[in-house]
């Protein structure tokens, strides 16, 4: 039910019938529908010279606006500002409704009403730090007191930084308020099991709800009611973490905002259980769940963290909302393998610190040597606490529970995202992140890429204790966006030259350098190489491996919640891949395959003729095709389109992604699958005469059946 309706219900059953003022028609003062402005004056440059007819580039999806054009200030990214101010016009009604979106900055990103010459009513987005959406919402004031008099509307972007814009649309004078009803809700329970259950709605109003015992705020997180009793899903949150066994919470409204009554059956839904009353046996075959590529059971997971193999297992450790299938909420779920292929789901490994504290990404390693003091062969985890800084922190149990350094945080700055190795020659560890502050490195080296990554670089520290760290040096390059987030640093040695050796340095891009690390810097010899890769983001590489393999995993983007609302999960994992150093006649370049365990998943062979690709219709399958010359080439695989330079191509195709590796890994690419009826579709190769050879594999789940 949208808050259009709800308001009108309220009204029907509380005020009865209409009176004769409330029939009055509404009196459009703007609704940005046409190509200009028209009387409306512009300045700055946030603004242009017209409506947006929707998402600016660079700008999340925009929606809750109506019709067509709407006011958008991200004309030139959140930089850029600007007003734009409306006509005189005469207050002709009781209510002042709109629509209104984007940024949360009082005075910078806002509407207001001026009469007089004075700001007489004034409203801002919702938004003001990382996350959040650019849906409009109903806005409604109450301009009784000005009926008669003449006012001004002045649309205004002042702020420069994080959601530094603002969206307007459908400015209407009116006998009734637009907005919905708004009440404080709140709820005591007492904790007589293991975890909070939570209704999620998959596309509603993010509402932030605290966990509180007495006044102390323990949790935040943001969450989608539903408007009624029937959510999308149910999360899970466990509270043996704060402690809270036996005792009363209150839940309500963590940032003191009354919310709509229309959220209020679902947040009656909210109360004491186990994860086994919510938890399905169907969750790992749900429709748009990958089959054989690792994702969380419930929520939202992005970014890869803490990769590490200790005690016999690998551990992959990522990004994770538990409580939405869009970005937020920031925990680290956790999983642990023993082949690379089998994942289990372990509990939540680290817990934001509310919601404006939350646990951002990191790498992590062993301590080997007892550096810290806790006990030899220690699994620690870094990580950024939004809140406070660069972190460390170790676990006893295998990640069942992290115990943080007294120091924390070790390194102050801003930026995020640390990992650390082991830096043999100088018997140290060296911790590598990405940093967004001046320095004499980004001075001497010139930015060519956006204002926004003009101090992009990647800092290095060291330290004998993992207590005390000091800063050594930085990297960066003219292509900023080669060194901006999740770095990664390794040493790999040269394919058939077993003497030779070279660092590689690369973030969340997938873009990489090749040189020499010395301790203290890293020395380009060559780089950045290699593209985007596609949907492929944030990769990271397993720590202290018993092989020496070099082996990454990276966040593929998939499955837009928008699109595909009737889901429980979001994202999903590259296969685990590994690296190898080769010379080519361009020079070394790094060379990207599936790692040979993933040969385990082969199921039957489909085809194996050169005509044969419609074996992949239905999905889950690895195609493995060569071509008889090298060239740009075309295929769609289960009606998703895949092109590829080059002359072959091994190319696994899952329910929501395919992921091709080009010329035995001398490319990559993943590719988002955008059909809705996945497993349905047609498959092909255009110009199909230039095949030379072709075989189709079935791939097996990697979920294990109940």
């Amino acid at each position: 039910m949208n808050y259009l309706k709800a308001w009108a219900i309220v009204c029907v059953l509380v005020a009865g019938p209409a009176t004769a003022e409330e029939a009055l028609p509404d009196i459009v003062v703007a609704d940005f529908e046409g190509e200009t402005y028209g009387e409306w004056k512009a300045e700055g440059e946030a603004f242009g010279t017209g409506p947006a007819n929707a998402a600016l580039p660079g700008q999340m999806k925009v929606s809750g606006f109506k019709g067509k054009g709407l006011v958008n200030s991200f004309l030139k990214g959140d930089h850029a500002t600007g007003t734009l101010t409306s006509p005189q016009f005469t207050i002709e009604r009781p209510w002042l409704n709109f629509l209104i979106g984007g940024g949360g900055h009082a005075g910078k990103t806002c509407m207001n009403l001026l009469v007089d010459g004075k700001v007489v009513r004034t409203a801002t987005g919702p938004n003001d730090r990382a996350g959040g959406s650019e849906s409009l919402e109903p806005a409604s004031w109450d301009v009784a007191e000005f009926v008669g008099k003449t006012a001004v509307i002045q649309i205004v972007d002042r702020h420069t930084k994080g959601w530094g814009h603002i969206n307007v649309d459908q400015i209407v004078l009116s006998a009734r308020p637009g907005a919905p009803v708004l009440v404080d809700l709140t709820k005591t329970l007492t904790v007589t099991n293991t975890h909070l259950i939570v209704p999620v709605d998959n596309q509603g109003e993010q509402i932030r709800i605290g966990v509180f015992v007495g006044d102390r705020l323990v949790q935040s997180f943001d969450v989608s009611l539903p408007t009624g009793d029937n959510p999308y899903w149910l999360a899970a949150y466990p509270l043996s973490h704060f402690g809270l066994d036996g005792k009363e919470i209150r839940i309500a409204q963590a940032d003191g905002k009354k919310i709509s009554d229309v959220y209020e059956a679902g947040f009656d839904l909210i109360r004491i259980g186990t994860a086994e009353n919510v938890l399905a046996d169907d969750d790992y075959d749900q429709p748009y769940r990958d089959q054989f590529h690792v994702t969380t059971r419930r929520g939202w997971n992005n970014d890869p963290n803490g990769m590490v193999y200790h005690d016999g297992q690998y551990h992959l450790f990522y990004q994770y909302n538990p409580f939405g299938i869009k970005w937020g909420n920031m925990h680290w779920g956790h999983f642990v393998s023993t082949d690379l292929i089998h994942w289990d789901e372990r509990p939540i490994a680290l817990f934001q610190k509310t919601r404006r504290d939350m646990m951002f990404s990191g790498g992590g390693f062993v301590d080997f040597n007892n550096s810290a003091g806790v006990g030899k062969d220690t699994l620690f985890v870094a990580f950024t606490s939004t809140g406070r800084g660069e972190c460390l922190a170790y676990t006893k149990d295998g990640g069942l529970t992290f115990t943080e350094l007294p120091e924390n945080p070790v390194i102050k700055h801003r930026g995020r995202d640390p990992k650390v190795i082991w830096y043999e020659p100088e018997k140290k560890w060296v911790l590598v992140v990405f940093n967004n502050e001046p320095c004499a490195e980004t001075e001497a080296t010139p930015s060519r890429g956006p204002e926004i990554h003009k101090h992009a670089n990647m800092a290095f520290y060291e330290s004998k204790d993992l207590r005390q760290w000091n800063r050594t040096g930085a990297f960066t390059d003219p292509d900023r966006r080669a060194v901006f987030e999740c770095p990664e640093l390794f040493e790999l040695p040269v394919e058939g030259k077993p003497d030779e050796s070279r660092w590689i340095l690369y973030g969340a891009q997938n873009r990489y350098f090749i040189g020499h690390f010395n301790g203290r810097t890293f020395v380009k010899e060559s780089g950045p190489h290699g593209g985007s890769r596609g949907s492929l983001y944030a990769a990271q590489t397993f720590s202290d491996t018993p092989d020496g393999r070099r082996i990454q995993i990276g966040w593929i983007r998939t499955r837009p919640a928008d699109k595909y609302p009737n889901q429980i999960v979001s994202q999903s994992f590259s296969l685990p891949q590994q690296f190898t150093l080769r010379t080519t006649k361009n020079g070394l370049r790094v060379f990207i395959e599936p790692v040979k365990e993933v040969e385990s998943l082969r199921g039957e062979l489909l085809s194996d003729s050169p005509d044969g690709l419609k074996a992949c219709e239905g999905g889950l399958c690895e195609v493995l095709i060569e071509f008889k010359e090298v060239g740009k080439h075309e295929l769609i695989l289960d009606g998703t389109k895949f092109s590829f330079e080059g002359k072959k191509a091994r190319i696994f195709v899952d329910r929501t992604l395919c992921e091709g590796y080009i010329d035995d890994g001398a490319e990559y690419l993943a590719t988002n699958r955008a059909s809705a009826n996945f497993g349905h579709s047609e498959s092909a190769v255009i110009n199909n005469s230039q095949v030379a050879s072709l075989k189709v594999y079935r791939m097996k789940s990697i979920w294990k059946k109940n």
